[in-house]
């Protein structure tokens, strides 16, 4: 099983854990990271999410994500997430990630049984990696692929619902991302 720290709407811990599940049924605020792999092209590499997965099933998304377990840090996170989904081992580089911003969301699922209240941490990591280097977590990921940066940011403008939305969180991405890359 797996156990969230709980966090209160400010971002502090506050000093409790929940199971997963009883996490997302009844919407208890709990923390997330997001990696944006960027190679020297200045293209995102995208994961598009596994048909059985609770959220975003199908969906494009970020390179690498997932839930901060209880007690875990940040960075073990990152380096967990990216070596479960995509067989890449980031630890070597860890020093390269870069924190972008935080934003909170929330979002209602699979008709209100799937509920999202999460902080989510952002980082950026510019690496070069092939996509015969990655081995894909079937479970989680059903495929992986680069995109310019500036295709990436057209889709996002354009609200293209073959990306997993979160308008918040995008808005931000962008912002940050000109900033870095421009």
């Amino acid at each position: 099983m797996e156990y969230f720290d709980v966090y209160n709407n400010f971002g502090e811990k506050t000093g409790q854990t929940i199971e997963r599940s009883d996490a997302h049924k009844s919407g208890i605020c709990h923390r997330v990271v997001h990696l944006w792999i960027i190679n020297s092209q200045n293209q995102i590499l995208l994961q598009q999410r596994s048909p059985d997965k609770d959220a975003g099933a199908n969906l494009w998304y970020v390179s690498a994500a997932g839930h901060i377990e209880a007690s875990e840090s940040v960075e073990s996170t990152l380096i967990r997430e990216t070596m479960e989904e995509l067989g890449l081992n980031i630890a070597p580089i860890k020093d390269s990630i870069e924190y972008l911003y935080t934003f909170k969301d929330q979002m209602v699922e699979n008709n209100g049984e799937y509920l999202d209240n999460e902080f989510s941490d952002v980082f950026m990591l510019k690496a070069d990696f092939r996509l015969d280097e990655i081995t894909i977590q079937p479970e989680e990921v059903q495929a992986v692929k680069y995109m310019d940066y500036s295709d990436f940011r057209d889709m996002v403008a354009a609200g293209d619902k073959s990306l997993w939305q979160h308008k918040i969180g995008y808005k931000m991405l962008i912002i940050a991302l000109d900033n870095a890359l421009m």
